[in-house]
């Protein structure tokens, strides 16, 4: 209770805060006998008496003058939950400045009553809720100048927002950010609704209506009076069409329209706002700017910032009309027009722009290279990426001596780097990745960049040679040098760099041991991987948290103190290498260990039992030799989201205390050595569960029905066991194995269609961000043991119950499933015949059947496949003619059908009887290749006479038709003869002249 008390004595101080002209509104002349009014010093006590234990909060509230009183005066800012306002704030009559921001209202009964303070200039609700709709009353609030109500769109719906049309004295007006979305209804509204506008007179000066949901319930009509408005903010709207007809609002100097759907140019008459210094279009579908962008900025004097970004302007917008001489955009300082379809060269006219801090052209279509007029920029920022820039980075770059940042990374550059860049002494921030430079790196591309402190030039095909006693004139924070070719040994310069954050020199021919000063550096990223560096893996300072040493021949075991000396590790990767060793028990240390990657190693022993809950989300040791029990705390994992312990020799059962890693994507445990049933309560635990594989085990009894409810599921590998009983029906209702619907099937083979919402709706966002590339599953398909990464790991889907004792049927629910490229069913005891809709799974890309007891006719829906390439239906009882057609025709492999005495057809030598063509002899074809000739000679002449009499027939018997062919022949031979004659002529001059 007394804590609640508090509270509210933080509420009523709060609420003081609004008596910031506290002597105009309670206080007479400081001169005067009486300090404050009477009655308003009567309502403050009511307050105070309100709250049953002030805690001396409220200490000076006894006094007469109330002007001196805390909380009066304005002094802090608190934030707070209110859960009662007294009433009798209304006795301030005088009142005139509300300040009710960052309140959360429980029972906020006074905000009724708020609109009886008709004396109000200044409301400001600004970051509060609680309330489910803004009172009419609030309609009579005549005098009032300010209202601020912006939040944030997380804030509960309200609706009503009618009474703002009365306020006539409105100068300043901020509704963005909240939830309009009960707007408009009238079983929802307490008012009576009319289409929400402002007062034509109104002088208003501020309007912010962003990130709003009204969803085109508010006319756009109303903004088209404004003429006084200087700040206009409609971002996140949701406007759709052309864009809002506002150009009589000439006063506009900040105008924000991005993040809407306006799909048409940019007009004209935007000419009209000369006044604008703010302006940002992006994130919509602009086509153009009419009249090019040269125009468009030679009519803002006084603009400093333009963003396009996101839109789908075209190669018109560098188009010049008439003169480019004369200034245009003296005062800018920020051009953002990135990611639009922009081609063509970069204009030589952005030379006038010399206040141009940011010029930002990235992911457009540029090419050429960047005009040498440049130099004279007073450019602190250039982003050229991921264009289509082609030629040789220009010298002239190095008279950019304002530059700050230099991006011109992921186009298609080649040559080599200038050494003229070497001259930018004020460059801080340097990225050319991602194109095709090559040639030598050297000291002079670097000798004057002393403020240099980013440096990104992987991706290319160069190489680093400086000298062994080369002294920095900089001290980097970010060294990216990827795919650089360092000359076989760890480059010694970085010694020197001892600010150095991130150092990233994967696939950069490095070879040799690591040197030992590399461990006393406090860098907290460092990527090695994809080189030959070998010796034992080295000490490294404790900040470090992200360490890549993947392939390389690092050989020894891991340092058993490795995860007390590197408390912070949260990504360690030590795959492919030599390691080998026990996995050390202090890595249960790295409590912000998110990724341990130790596969493909020869590591020994067994894994740790010491895990305790932490946030690690992926776990591979696969490809080891360990051994030992899959440890059961591992189940404290519980935000695991891939688990890899394969291809190593773990003997005894799945722990139940897995089934706490309900966030599991992938799980597999296969070719090891565990046993018992597959678990029943996969199906309940593991509800997002996109890979399951336990091939190559000692797995036993039927196939759970319970992993029908894993409709998530994309792979099911359960291949190589002792599995027994039917295949349950109802893996045809795993939803992850299907196509969605409506999809383009066209469009099956892009990773496109996987982006559809998630098939369970539950599923958290942290999992649908799952990041393939860091992932792989190796499957046989094809018959080839495969090791799917990525992209084409995103697009398999298979399922393999090979090589166990399954006895039944093939269920025809199992055709269901339309998203499969991969189906086994091999090495089992399967009977009956294949479904007959098998065809609808038209994306097989491999179907194995082998070596079952299945019979009858090899279905005509066959015919349907449209990717099959590998078919095995050998080794059963199949009767019948092989089907032809489509796909099917082209796998001509008789071994496909072998074993299977009463199949007929191609490819196999036994025709079915009964199909055969008869025998023709060769007289009789020798006739009938001589008749067929007479008769195509006949045919050709009775072509021939026919249209010749329709032609020349017609010309002798019609006079007047004859006349008018001869005419028209007559005249085209004169046309023919003068361009001759003329073309004769001027070629004889030409050579007279010559």
């Amino acid at each position: 209770m007394a804590e609640h008390d508090s509270v509210r004595v933080l509420v009523l101080v709060s609420l003081l805060l609004i008596l910031d002209h506290a002597c105009v509104c309670l206080c007479r002349n400081r001169s005067s006998s009486s300090i404050c009014f009477e009655d308003e010093r009567d309502a403050l006590l009511q307050l105070k008496q309100s709250l049953s234990n002030t805690y001396h909060i409220l200490p000076s509230w006894n006094s007469e003058d109330c002007c001196q009183w805390i909380g009066i005066t304005p002094i802090y800012q608190i934030s707070f939950t209110a859960s009662e306002l007294n009433s009798s704030l209304l006795n301030l009559r005088y009142l005139s400045y509300l300040e009710l921001s960052s309140i959360y209202f429980e029972k906020a009964n006074i905000l009724n009553d708020i609109g009886s303070m008709k004396q109000l200039r200044y409301l400001n609700l600004s970051y509060s809720g609680g309330f489910a709709t803004f009172p009419c009353e609030w309609g009579n609030l005549t005098q009032l100048e300010v209202l601020d109500l912006h939040s944030d769109y997380h804030m509960d719906p309200v609706d009503d927002i009618q009474w703002v049309s009365h306020l006539q004295a409105l100068k300043y007006l901020d509704m963005s950010g909240r939830n309009f979305t009960k707007y408009g209804d009238p079983i929802l509204s307490n008012c009576e609704l009319y289409d929400f506008h402002l007062p034509t007179d109104l002088d208003l000066r501020y309007l912010d209506l962003s990130e709003n949901f009204f969803q085109g319930l508010i006319s756009s009509t109303i903004f088209q009076n404004m003429t006084s408005l200087q700040h206009l903010d409609l971002s996140w709207y949701f406007f759709k069409g052309p864009i809002l007809s506002i150009q009589k609002m000439t006063s506009l100097r900040h105008l924000d329209l991005s993040y809407n759907c306006f799909n048409s140019s940019v007009p004209r008459w935007f000419d009209n706002l000369r006044s604008l210094v703010y302006l940002n279009l992006e994130e919509n579908l602009l086509q153009n700017i009419e009249g090019g962008l040269f125009s468009f900025l030679r009519n803002k004097p006084f603009l400093e910032s333009l963003s396009l970004s996101n839109n789908k302007l075209h190669d018109e917008l560098f188009s010049l009309e008439g003169n480019s001489s004369g200034l245009i955009g003296k005062n800018l300082e920020l051009l953002d027009m990135s990611k639009n379809f922009l081609q063509g060269a970069l204009p030589d006219w952005l030379v006038h722009l010399k206040n141009l801090t940011l010029l930002d052209l990235s992911s457009n279509q540029l090419h050429g290279t960047i005009p040498s007029s440049y130099g004279w920029l007073c450019l602190e920022d250039l982003f050229l990426s991921n264009n289509q820039l082609t030629g040789n980075i220009p010298e002239a770059l190095g008279r950019l001596q304002v530059l700050g940042s230099l991006d011109l990374s992921n186009n298609l550059l080649n040559g080599t780097i200038p050494h003229s860049l070497g001259q930018l002494q004020n460059l801080h921030s340097l990225d050319l990745s991602g194109n095709s430079l090559r040639g030598i790196v050297s000291e002079i591309h670097f000798a004057n960049l002393s403020k240099l402190w980013s440096l990104d030039i992987s991706n290319n095909s160069l190489a680093f040679k400086v000298n062994f006693d080369w002294i920095l004139p900089f001290n980097l924070s970010y060294i990216w040098m990827m795919s650089c070719d360092f000359i076989k040994e760890f480059p010694q310069w970085i010694k020197t760099q001892v600010n150095a954050e991130e150092i990233l020199l994967s696939n950069s021919s490095i070879i040799g041991a690591l040197p030992d000063w590399l461990g006393l550096m406090s860098f907290h990223s460092l990527d090695l991987s994809y080189n030959q560096i070998n010796g034992s893996l080295p000490k490294f300072h404790s900040n470090l948290n992200w360490l890549d040493l993947s392939h390389n021949l690092i050989s020894g075991s891991i340092p058993q103190d490795i995860g007390r000396a590197m408390p912070h590790m949260s990504s360690l990767k030590l795959n492919d290498n030599l390691l080998s060793g026990p996995i050390p028990t202090s890595l249960c240390k790295m409590e912000f260990l998110d990724e341990l990657h130790l596969e493909r190693n020869e590591l020994v022993g067994k894994i740790p039992y010491c895990w305790k809950v932490n946030i690690l989300s992926l776990i591979d040791i696969s490809s080891n030799k360990l051994s030992g029990v899959i440890p059961s705390s591992l189940g404290n994992q519980t935000q695991l989201l891939s688990i890899y312990l394969s291809n190593n020799s773990l003997p005894g059962e799945i722990p139940v205390t897995m089934n706490h890693c309900r966030d599991l994507l992938v799980l597999d445990l296969g070719e090891n050595k565990i046993f018992g049933s597959v678990p029943h309560w996969f199906g309940t635990s593991f509800q997002f569960l996109q890979i399951l594989r336990l091939r190559e085990n000692m797995f036993n009894g039927s196939i759970p029905s319970q992993l029908c409810s894993l409709l998530a599921l994309r792979m099911l590998d359960l291949a190589v066991n002792n599995l027994t009983g039917a295949i349950p029906n109802c893996l045809g209702n795993m939803t992850g194995m299907k196509l969605p619907k409506n999809v383009d099937e066209g469009n099956v083979l892009s990773p496109a269609y996987e982006l559809e919402p998630s098939v369970n709706e539950s599923m958290p966002d942290t999992l649908n961000l799952f990041i393939w590339d860091d992932l792989h599953v190796e499957q046989v398909v094809k018959g080839i043991d495969l090791d799917y990464t990525s992209l084409v790991l995103r697009l398999m889907v298979n399922l393999d119950l090979s090589s166990n004792k399954l006895i039944g049927p093939i269920p025809q629910e199992l055709t269901l499933l339309s998203k499969l490229r991969g189906l086994n069913l091999s090495h089992n005891f399967l009977s009956g015949g294949i479904p007959t809709m098998i065809g609808h799974m038209k994306w097989l890309e491999s179907l194995d059947l082998s070596n079952n007891h299945l019979s009858g006719t090899i279905p005509q829906s066959f015919f349907a496949f449209k990717s099959l390439s590998k078919l095995n239906l050998s080794h059963n009882n199949f009767t019948g003619p092989i089907p032809k057609g489509n796909q099917i025709q082209t796998l001509d492999d008789p071994s496909i059908y072998a074993d299977n005495p009463l199949l007929c057809g191609d490819p196999l030598q036994k025709k079915c009887p009964g199909v055969e063509t008869p025998r023709v002899s060769e007289e009789d074809l020798d006739e009938e290749g001589k008749f067929e000739k007479v008769m195509f000679y006949i045919v050709i002449m009775l072509g021939f006479a026919t249209g010749f009499w329709v032609v020349i027939g017609v010309l002798v018997y019609k006079k007047n038709w004859r006349h008018i062919y001869f005419n028209y022949v007559d005249r085209k031979t004169d046309m023919v003869y003068v361009i001759i004659v003329v073309k004769a002529a001027e070629l004889r001059r030409r050579l007279r002249r010559t």
